[in-house]
């Protein structure tokens, strides 16, 4: 009997050694996240909350700007708002790269917050950065395909409006030191979005 359950064990240990081999090939093929192929999706990023310094810095806790690094017309808007003394002003500098030549501001309007609208020569409201005077709805990321949350638990999720291929690009951002909600648009492309939300600033308070 000991000369017959020897072979027995000997082949159980190949079998299982073999299917370990197998299973380890199918997880290295297999990634989690293949960031080079499609966007990573919000439940792969909230993954990735595990580890914070491999995350992005968001653009917006970097040192908060001064006015005269921004049009005018935000401080103009944002003080007309009703939500000024909970969320501050979240602006595109005047330098940023993302500015389209010819580009002029002007107030756009969102009931209960503010917003701004770049005019283009020969498109108007081509780009602009508005707060909702809303705080975090729940929703707001049910339907996106691009997200991202940062490493300060901030979160920027985007797409075309409606999910409309011919439709503008449209992005939620929510800042979750106060919960403040922003949208920020552009009739150009997903580059243009994304240089927009790159360049992006606080701006201090007077």
């Amino acid at each position: 009997m000991a000369f017959i359950t020897k072979p027995r064990a000997t082949v159980a240990v190949i079998l299982s050694s073999i299917f370990l081999t197998l299973t380890l090939s199918a997880r290295q093929a297999t990634p989690i996240s293949q960031a080079d192929d499609k966007p990573a999706t919000m439940s792969t990023t909230i993954i990735n909350q595990a580890n914070k310094s491999t995350m992005k810095q968001a653009p917006w806790s970097k040192v908060p700007i001064s006015d005269s690094e921004i049009d005018t017309v935000y401080r103009q808007e944002w003080l007309k708002s009703e939500s000024r003394a909970t969320c501050p002003i979240l602006a595109l500098p005047k330098q940023s790269s993302a500015h389209l030549q010819g580009f002029s501001a002007r107030r756009a309007n969102f009931a209960g917050g503010w917003g701004v609208a770049y005019d283009l020569p020969t498109l108007r409201s081509a780009y602009g950065v508005a707060n909702t005077g809303t705080l975090d709805p729940n929703e707001s990321y049910n339907n996106w395909p691009f997200n991202v949350v940062y490493r300060d638990g901030s979160m920027a999720s985007y797409g075309h409006e409606g999910g409309n291929p011919e439709a503008n690009w449209l992005a939620y951002i929510i800042i979750t030191q106060n919960n403040c909600f922003y949208n920020v648009w552009s009739a150009q492309s997903k580059a243009h979005l994304e240089q927009m939300i790159a360049d992006l600033r606080l701006v201090s308070a007077r």
